[in-house]
Order: C-alpha cells, then sequence, then structure tokens
C-alpha cells in the first residue's frame, strides 16, 4: 500500500519547525556537500578545513532562511541579535563537524568512500547541535 499525504499532513508538515528545519538544510546540505569536496578534491586542502569553509559559508546565508521560513512567526523581522546568535551556533556547530571530521582524519586519513562517510557523520553531528541550539535558544519567543 502505498501511503498518501492529504492536504492536513501537509499543513502539519508545513507548520512544524522541525519539518522546515530539514527541508532547509537538505538544500543547504547539497550545496555545503559540493563546496566541501570542490575544496577537497581540486584545492587539495585538508577534508576538515573544507568542510568548515563550506559550513560557514553556508550557515551564514542560512540565517534569513531560518528567520523567515524555518523559525516564521508572526513577529519575525531582521534581528540583530538573533543574528548574531545564529553566528555563534554556526561557530559552534561549525566546530562539531569539524571535530568529528577531524578526530576520524585521525584515525584514518580519508579515501574513496571515507570522504563521504567521513562528511556525513560531521553532518550530522553538526545538524543536531545547529537545531536543538536554534530552535530552543536562538529563536525561541
Amino acid at each position: 500500500m502505498t501511503p498518501t499525504f492529504d492536504s492536513e499532513t501537509v499543513r502539519r508538515l508545513r507548520q512544524s519547525p522541525g519539518a522546515r528545519y530539514f527541508v532547509a538544510s537538505l538544500a543547504a546540505l547539497a550545496i555545503d556537500y559540493v563546496i566541501t569536496l570542490a575544496l577537497y578534491y581540486f584545492a587539495h586542502l585538508d577534508l576538515s578545513v573544507s568542510a568548515a569553509i563550506a559550513f560557514l559559508a553556508m550557515g551564514a546565508v542560512f540565517y534569513l532562511v531560518h528567520e523567515f521560513w524555518t523559525f516564521r512567526q508572526e513577529s519575525s523581522r531582521f534581528s540583530t541579535r538573533r543574528m548574531a546568535a545564529n553566528m555563534g551556533v554556526l561557530l559552534l556547530s561549525g566546530a562539531v563537524r569539524v571535530a568529528v571530521i577531524a578526530a576520524l582524519e585521525w584515525v584514518r586519513p580519508p579515501a574513496g568512500l571515507w570522504v563521504s562517510v567521513y562528511f556525513a557523520a560531521g553532518v550530522g553531528a553538526s545538524f543536531s547541535t545547529n537545531y536543538l541550539l536554534n530552535r530552543y535558544f536562538v529563536f525561541r519567543r
């Protein structure tokens, strides 16, 4: 039996900050991954350095996505305080990502499929950190 999505299910998903965060993050992740791999393979940077650069570049743009879509409310407007807090969360979650990838690189240099595995491990750690801190601290109103 194929699952179906009725209008009520779609409405609830659209209203869920977690679901919106997931959708926005998937889009950002795709771009982040391409930038990371480009820096790793073409600029010959360490994977952890490539991941840090890509993460910060994408994350800086995502304050606006979070403010006006992911965690939107009637009171959503540009906020210097929330942008600064979001950047702080970004730096912390980016550090978590880089630390996980660097630790894995230390254990075994990445090659082939391991590059993507290490990236995915770092993404999982940073994704969780970023969502929890943004949801419950930065965009709490």
